[in-house]
């Protein structure tokens, strides 16, 4: 879900990438994501994310790729 009436800045302070790092470091956007879902699952809520729930890694079948 996102608030479209918040403008959020990316700092080092809230990046949430494992990698510690992002592009956007330092841009504000006019809207702020405040809930993720995973197979209907809250997930993440204001910055606080639910361990017990993780996604599934997707399988990709190569051999079916369109050309």
């Amino acid at each position: 879900l996102v608030d479209l009436n918040t403008i959020y800045k990316v700092s080092g302070e809230n990046i949430l990438y494992k990698c510690n790092w992002s592009p956007f470091e330092g841009k504000a956007f006019n809207s702020k994501i405040t809930h993720t879902f995973v197979n209907g699952n809250l997930v993440y809520e204001n910055g606080v994310f639910n361990e017990a729930i993780k996604g599934v890694a997707l399988k990709f079948n190569r051999e079916n790729e369109m050309r």
